[in-house]
């Protein structure tokens, strides 16, 4: 029997409108698109936060943060991963990771055979994030190039089921100083925004190219369930901010927005899905193009009916940024393709927009008579996806609840 590999990708802070398989005229990211054509590209795929572990720990479970409990830099992860999934399943995994969020500090690590995370050694930045509810710090670790280890590993493992995850971290701010040290980007061209650009164009480049020709060497081309996507997108003039340093703080779209592409031989191939989906689906939807059941519930849904357009899916995307010291707030927001309705809790402020008309949210309805029946609409529906998930994050079996203990022991955050 083949084996049916799975690697995900997930690029950090890349928006889908700097990709040329989404229309991007600047740059070609010519790999990228190879992997659209022969895939399915989602034009409207929103992600569960702005906060890269908030928004991994959402793509790795298939779960809100109020499931998986990761909702600031502090967070642990505690509802099962894809890892985990499939490693029960008899899968050899390996994740490699750019930024210590994603750790095993956070559980990043569960269900991985082999987990590369950064060290002193590979990391290239720190920074130093407060834990608001302990008033304690943590020195952040940025930055480990892990590619060249992720092609081996996958070469070494290639003759079983395998299941690869790779963070790319190096098209966020400031990679831009140690990929021009390392002579991978050129200083002066495509400059603009801590050379957005050209960060990634190396990364299809020196990822998508080796691991496309390593895939298709190996015979494995067609037979895996390759994804690749964004934890979340990057704010530029769009809207204001108060760090200009680092961009994505917000629950606007050009944060949230972000590139979703799955290819397998079981899809329709080179087709765009218009309808929005949403960052949670991705683990139903691996799962299913393996034909695997499981008894786990998530806040996700199975895409394979729609991209095989057997099935219209109309969803909601809810989305969040709650670590407050980031931002303008604790922020929350609902939308359909339609409407979106953003709530600052922290300031106790709500903005409405018009998604079809007012694609970039600038004209705030938010008092406007005409709308405040959609408004109180939208209103209700976060009301009532708040407080239904609040109460469901409470509801854990006992043996649950001491699966979870024994994790925090492991890592010493207990006795």
């Amino acid at each position: 029997m083949n084996p049916n590999p799975v690697v995900l990708v997930t690029m950090d802070a890349v928006r889908a409108d700097h990709l040329s398989c989404y229309g991007y005229k600047r740059i070609r990211t010519l790999n990228i698109d190879k992997i659209s054509q022969q895939g399915v590209t989602f034009d409207n795929c929103i992600t569960a936060s702005s906060l890269t572990p908030v928004s991994h720990a959402s793509i790795l479970t298939g779960n809100y943060p109020n499931k998986h409990t990761v909702r600031d830099p502090f967070g642990f992860v505690r509802t099962k991963t894809l890892a985990e999934i499939l490693k029960d399943r008899g899968y050899r995994t390996a994740g490699f990771t750019g930024i210590d969020f994603l750790s095993s500090r956070s559980n990043f690590n569960a269900g991985f055979d082999f987990f590369d995370e950064p060290s002193e050694d590979t990391s290239w930045h720190r920074k130093k994030f407060e834990d608001k509810k302990t008033g304690t710090e943590i020195d952040s670790i940025w930055g480990n190039w892990w590619v060249d280890k992720m092609l081996k590993w996958i070469e070494n493992n290639h003759n079983s089921n395998f299941f690869v995850w790779g963070h790319y971290f190096e098209c966020h701010v400031p990679a831009d100083r140690w990929l021009l040290e390392s002579g991978l980007i050129k200083e002066g061209r495509l400059s603009e925004w801590n050379y957005y650009d050209a960060k990634i164009e190396c990364m299809d480049e020196n990822l998508f190219a080796p691991l496309i020709t390593l895939l298709k060497k190996l015979e494995l081309w067609d037979d895996t369930v390759f994804v690749v996507m964004s934890d979340h997108g990057e704010t530029f003039d769009e809207h204001p901010h108060k760090d200009s340093w680092c961009q994505h703080q917000s629950v606007y779209n050009t944060d949230l927005r972000i590139p979703l592409i799955i290819k397998n031989k079981r899809l329709r191939k080179g087709i765009r899905i218009k309808d929005m989906v949403r960052s949670i689906d991705v683990v139903p939807t691996v799962l299913s193009l393996l034909d695997m059941d499981t008894d786990l519930k998530f806040d996700g849904v199975n895409l394979e009916p729609m991209i095989n357009g057997k099935e219209k899916i109309s969803n909601l995307a809810y989305s969040e940024e709650m670590y407050e010291l980031r931002g303008d707030g604790a922020l929350q927001a609902i939308q359909s393709m339609s409407f979106k309705l953003i709530r600052n809790n922290t300031l106790k402020q709500e903005e409405f927009y018009d998604l079809q008309n007012d694609p970039e949210e600038k004209n705030n309805l938010i008092g406007e008579e005409m709308w405040s029946k959609e408004i109180e609409r939208f209103r209700k529906i976060l009301d009532r996806f708040t407080e239904t998930r609040e109460k469901a994050k409470e509801i854990y079996s006992e043996q649950e609840k001491e699966k979870i203990k024994a994790r925090l022991r492991s890592l010493g955050y207990i006795d």
